[in-house]
């Protein structure tokens, strides 16, 4: 690419009919084209960052960034790279037709330009009307910069190096942050000689039910059922949400949901102390490795307190994923794709499709990353003296059910596996309409292919955690956020959709360092809100007042005096309640969300009991655990249990200072 080729240089005559004239590079006093390039794709980069901050910070319903923090100096990078490749191709494309390929040349970079701010202001921006948008703004705005060459020169040379060290300076902030943190960690006194470790594991989405550590006819969690072998494995836990924000909310803070600010759209805030920051405080190296990029990541609040808090990598091109020129791109060839199978019943080459999104996007992170990353900061920690806290959460369950490579189908043939992706691709639609009995065994099947791939997995860790004798004095806790659905009930699906307890009924084991020589097992219904007291207790006093949290200590659940049965428990634990707040408290869902109930839901789960009560009519069902543990019979409007009714609505309405009634989430 020549000096003559500079893209906006034209003249005033033929702007004015629309014409290229022959280039007068004397005008741009030789501007370099790969320097204008290069200034354009910072620019455009900066534009999208400052776009998508002021659209996140004032006027986004959603407060959450759902991408890495890294992206004020990722984008513009990321353009300057698409901006260098894409318009040196295009330039050689174009050097062929001289003055009419300058001309257009000029109107597609200036677009460029524009366009991924344009985009980044918001997503409801259609892609198409963003683009026509940004080009009309190119075809005004271009005439003008050609009018003015030598002041597009002064401003390009001058304000290239403030770009570069603009991006430079955002880069380092994460990095600073990060030092900072781990600064103030080893600065910290070191907790009492032979102070224990901790290690919470959370499964995200692994249901009670599916687990053959509670009875699941399938062998889905061999890994489980050793670590119940040397500790207490507690049958009836009970997550405080269907979905993982507050349910993780409550088990780093000890609070219920209503507690708490977190929801569909609002992250945790700062108002309550984490059990993290209780545990810097004491001394502990901290450090959080999440799957779930979305509602765990370090936009969720549920960082605060980690020196050390990994929810994002970039492994294949998926940095060039995060930019708009890319991803909304992207997103139209997987609409039109869809479109053309569903509706049109043209065939196309999805699977090349999916590569690409595959290659581009990083919607989750699996369980091997997870493992790598834990053991490589345990290995590389300045002070392997110091006791430390670490949160790991394993997403491999999810939806959409897909096996991480490599793996084995356990329940559902490879052959038939291959056959039946593309109809779990549309699991979505088809939850939504009635699906069939042979539907319903297909999203199952992979969800238990999952879970005991993830099993499998997770046992992997904790042996090579246990080579490096990482676990000899540490507590081992596993626990899920919630569970999932698969029509138990009449048309409830998913997750975060009803508090049936195929949603909340979840795995919890609780290790201590060299495990006991009896496995304990706990009947009674608890709560995952006490599990942050419940750790604290078993540590030791903090020697601070403050450095405690709400709820009630587990641990005497499996303690017992000499001579009393292994599985015998007391019956002093705390309530187990469970709270759904839908996505708009004011009762209208968005159309995707149909199976979400449209009103706050509370539920109450006690030894043998399942109580559900919906906020806007007052709606209750009663279940008997030990007879119905499939929920089936409702026993709420049965004379006999009225006195149980009335003492359950008494102990709700004390939990939660009354109905979970719309009116009270007005802003």
């Amino acid at each position: 690419m020549s000096e003559s080729d500079s893209p906006i240089v034209e003249s005033e005559g033929a702007t004015d009919r629309g014409e290229a004239s022959p280039a007068d590079p004397g005008r741009f006093g030789s501007l370099p084209p790969l320097l204008l390039l290069a200034w354009c794709g910072l620019l455009a980069g900066h534009f999208e960052s400052l776009a998508f901050t002021v659209r996140k910070r004032w006027f986004d319903v959603n407060q959450f960034l759902w991408t890495t923090r890294h992206y004020p100096w990722l984008l513009p990078l990321v353009n300057l790279a698409l901006f260098l490749l894409v318009g040196s191709l295009l330039a050689i494309l174009l050097r062929a037709a001289r003055e009419r390929g300058r001309w257009w040349a000029a109107r597609i970079l200036c677009t460029a330009t524009l366009l991924p701010g344009c985009w980044a202001v918001s997503s409801r921006i259609y892609a198409i009307a963003g683009l026509l948008f940004s080009t009309g703004c190119a075809v005004r705005l271009t005439p003008e910069l050609a009018r003015h060459p030598q002041a597009v020169r002064r401003a390009v040379l001058g304000t290239f190096p403030l770009l570069v060290a603009l991006t430079l300076a955002l880069a380092a902030i994460p990095w600073r942050d990060d030092r900072r943190a781990l600064s103030t960690e080893t600065a910290a006194p070191l907790p009492p000689t032979g102070t224990p470790n901790v290690l919470l594991i959370v499964l995200d989405t692994v249901a009670a039910e599916h687990l053959s550590l509670h009875g699941y006819s399938r062998r889905t969690s061999p890994t489980l059922e050793e670590l119940a072998a040397r500790g207490i494995r507690f049958d009836r836990a009970v997550s405080t949400a269907s979905w993982t924000l507050p349910s993780h909310a409550s088990l780093f803070t000890g609070r219920w949901p209503h507690e708490l600010s977190s929801g569909w759209n609002t992250p945790l805030d700062g108002t309550h102390a984490t059990l993290a920051e209780i545990l810097t405080r004491r001394g502990f190296a901290t450090a959080g490795f999440v799957g779930n990029r979305w509602y765990c990541s370090r936009d969720s609040g549920l960082a605060r307190g980690f020196a050390r808090y990994a929810d994002d990598s970039f492994p294949r091109l998926t940095p060039f994923g995060k930019a708009e020129l890319v991803a909304r791109p992207l997103l139209g060839l997987q609409t039109a794709s869809r479109f053309l199978e569903d509706w049109l019943a043209i065939e196309v080459q999805r699977p090349i499709v999916d590569w690409l999104t595959r290659q581009l996007q990083l919607n989750r992170r699996g369980t091997e990353d997870i493992r790598r990353e834990f053991v490589a900061w345990l290995e590389a920690r300045p002070q392997p003296e110091r006791p430390f806290f670490a949160f790991v959460n394993l997403y491999d369950a999810h939806y959409p059910y897909e096996l991480a490579e490599p793996s084995i189908h356990r329940f559902r043939s490879r052959a038939r596996a291959e056959r039946d992706a593309n109809l779990l691709r549309d699991w979505v639609s088809i939850v939504g309409k009635s699906p069939t009995a042979e539907q319903v065994e297909l999203g199952r099947d992979f969800y238990d292919d999952c879970i005991a791939d993830q099993d499998e997995r997770l046992g992997r860790l904790l042996d090579q955690l246990a080579e490096r004798k990482a676990l000899d004095r540490t507590w081992i806790i596993v626990t899920a956020d919630h569970g999932e659905s698969f029509g138990e009930q009449p048309g409830v699906f998913w997750h975060g959709t009803s508090l049936f307890q195929a949603q909340i009924h979840v795995p919890l084991l609780i290790v201590p360092p060299g495990g006991l020589e009896e496995p304990r097992v706990v009947a009674d219904a608890v709560s995952l809100r006490d599990l942050p007291s419940t750790i604290l207790d078993v540590l030791g006093p903090g020697g601070k007042s403050e450095d405690s949290l709400p709820g009630t200590s587990l641990a005497h659940l499996w303690t017992r005096p000499r001579g009393e049965s292994p599985t015998a428990t007391r019956r002093d634990v705390g309530p187990a309640l469970s709270e759904l707040i839908p996505l708009d408290a004011f009762g209208a869902n968005p159309s995707e969300w149909v199976h979400a109930p449209a009103w706050p839901t509370s539920s109450l789960t006690q030894t043998g009991l399942s109580y559900i009560r919906r906020g806007k009519d007052g709606a209750e069902l009663l279940f008997d655990l030990a007879v119905d543990p499939g929920q089936q019979k409702d026993l709420a409007a049965d004379p006999a249990s009225r006195p149980r009714l009335d003492a359950i609505r008494r102990e709700i309405d004390r939990l939660t200072d009354g109905p979970l009634t719309p009116d009270r989430f007005r802003p």
